[in-house]
């Protein structure tokens, strides 16, 4: 049974974007395109093979507004400065 998540891991999912400063949980990116990869597995099996792993390996958390990687926990030392430092020149 997996019930709904608890206010610890409610922030612990809650990231801030380095980028725009945009709060909230992050989307998952794969790099690469799946129209490719089908067409490389349909016409050629080992390369097709190695496009996939390249993009399973690739996956990254990113903003949901801005699409950057470079995202920190909001728990963290760094998350918790930067919170401050958009707060204060709003």
């Amino acid at each position: 049974l997996v019930g709904p998540p608890s206010k610890k891991e409610r922030i612990m999912s809650q990231i801030i974007c380095s980028n725009c400063g945009t709060i909230g949980t992050p989307k998952t990116i794969t790099k690469g395109s799946i129209m490719i990869e089908i067409v490389l597995w349909i016409f050629f099996i080992v390369p097709g093979i190695i496009y996939s792993i390249w993009r399973l390996t690739t996956r990254a958390k990113a903003c949901r507004s801005c699409g950057a990687e470079n995202m920190l926990p909001l728990n963290s030392p760094m998350g918790k400065k930067l919170k401050n430092d958009l707060k204060q020149s709003a």
